[in-house]
């Protein structure tokens, strides 16, 4: 019995490894992106510095930056994409 309760967790986790490692080649395969995490990251840094600078100040009404518009609508700031 005791060998069958091992056999069974070692199958359960040689599955496990398995199914997780096709997911991640799978995923690999279908992620397909003209920018790196790095600069994913760096952009989305940049916008929330944006975002905290208009927070501080009142007067600044509105934002056009890179296809995306920053607007203040009372206490929130919306973000949009510039209509062309």
């Amino acid at each position: 019995m005791r060998i069958a309760i091992y056999l069974l967790i070692i199958i359960i986790v040689l599955n496990s490894i398995t199914f997780y490692f096709y997911l991640k080649v799978k995923n690999m395969e279908s992620i397909e992106s003209k920018y790196s995490m790095f600069d994913v990251y760096m952009k989305t840094r940049f916008y929330d510095k944006i975002i905290i600078f208009m927070s501080n100040h009142s007067d600044i009404q509105e934002i056009k930056l890179n296809g995306l518009v920053f607007k203040r609508e009372g206490n929130n700031i919306i973000v949009e994409e510039e209509i062309k």
